[in-house]
């Protein structure tokens, strides 16, 4: 390994350091102190550290740095250190997203965290014990180092990997079980990367996927609070309106759009409290995304705002059109009201309208859908 290696391997380290150093400053700026972003930004840091670490142990390995002893153990053992690190601070992030029960219990918190100060002390004993049980005379990495050091990251990766995919079984909405997914694939990418650079690639395989992979996700999760209302997690009112300016009337594409408001919304925040009429616009929400998720046709669904919703339907089938549609919503929302035992009504009106022509426009069909609501919210 000679100059080129260390050089190719620094500019990947410092360009994957620096990614995910802007990563983590943003998500610093615009925290909420949200338990989640806590151990994101901590899971970031560790992999930071560990990939400066993992820099200065490939310097050593190219000749461009001292083989000093106390050097090489040191390096080692950081990168020992902090791996393990990472893979913890994975792990208590996707328990914070899934909302796990045990994280919240010091003993069981504790119990989490063992791994890596027992990992940590074993081989700092080891080491005492033995200074040739995992690096040679030589300053060279015997094989036993090895597999101590994926021991305790694997274990975490794959005990986040089951939680995600046990959640996603449990899950009653496609959203959720996308969401655990999505969440589970971040563990299992790491450790798939890592595999990948031991055992196919002398290169920075690790540093550079893992990189990318926080920065996916950083992207995805920041277009989903851009995208999704915080209460319902359906598409939120400015999603709504970039996907209204792309609908475009055609004579081989019938396009509805209906509003809906659930009845006496204000009388329920009034009598029971917000928290309860929180509580009745996720049900409802849920309502109508079992709703929808029952519709072969195209179908769009998002929070309009307080307690109004859009669908927007193209191209329905005989059996999916407004009317129809409107029939299952009051029937689910039925369901709803039956198996939480609501003291009040749990009820929409409704109002629709199509695109007609190539001079109407989303805007003008919404508006006459909205006016229709408010004639059916008059007789309810």
């Amino acid at each position: 390994m000679g100059f080129d290696y260390f050089v190719f391997y620094t500019e990947a380290s410092v360009i994957c350091v620096i990614i995910l150093l802007m990563i983590l400053i943003t998500d610093r700026i615009y925290s909420t102190k949200q338990e989640k972003q806590i151990w994101f930004g901590r899971a970031i840091a560790a992999f930071i550290l560990y990939f400066i670490s993992d820099a200065c142990w490939a310097a050593m390995l190219s000749d461009q740095f001292p083989k000093i002893r106390f050097f090489a153990v040191l390096f080692n053992f950081t990168n020992y250190v902090f791996l393990s690190l990472m893979a913890y601070g994975m792990f208590m992030f996707i328990a914070a997203s899934e909302k796990m029960p045990f994280r919240k219990i010091p003993w069981k918190r504790f119990l989490c965290f063992f791994p890596v100060i027992a990992s940590a002390l074993f081989i700092s004993i080891a080491y005492i014990a033995d200074p040739l049980f995992w690096i040679s005379e030589s300053n060279e990495l015997n094989d036993l180092y090895f597999p101590f050091l994926i021991a305790v990251p694997s274990s975490y990766c794959i005990a986040g990997f089951i939680l995600s995919i046990r959640n996603a079984q449990k899950a009653k909405t496609r959203e959720k079980r996308r969401w655990y997914l999505f969440i589970g694939s971040v563990p299992l990418s790491v450790g798939a990367f890592g595999m990948l650079q031991v055992v196919v690639l002398n290169a920075p395989t690790f540093c550079f996927g893992c990189t990318l992979m926080w920065l996916w996700f950083y992207i995805q999760n920041m277009m989903a609070l851009i995208s999704v209302d915080d209460l319902t997690h359906l598409n939120n009112r400015g999603q709504i309106n970039r996907y209204l300016e792309q609908l475009h009337y055609s004579e081989d594409n019938r396009i509805f759009i209906m509003m809906l408001d659930i009845n006496r919304f204000k009388g329920i925040n009034d009598t029971y409290g917000h928290a309860e009429g929180d509580r009745a616009l996720i049900l409802a929400a849920e309502a109508l995304r079992k709703t929808c998720e029952q519709i072969k046709a195209t179908v769009f669904l998002g929070r309009y705002g307080g307690d109004e919703f859009t669908i927007i339907v193209q191209n329905p089938g005989e059996d999916e059109m407004p009317e129809q549609i409107a029939e299952r919503i009051r029937g689910m929302l039925s369901k709803k009201q039956q198996d939480n035992q609501l003291p009040y009504a749990l009820e929409f009106s409704m109002g629709y309208d199509e695109m007609k022509d190539d001079n109407d426009t989303a805007d003008a069909c919404i508006k006459r859908a909205d006016e229709k609501l408010y004639l059916d919210k008059q007789r309810s």
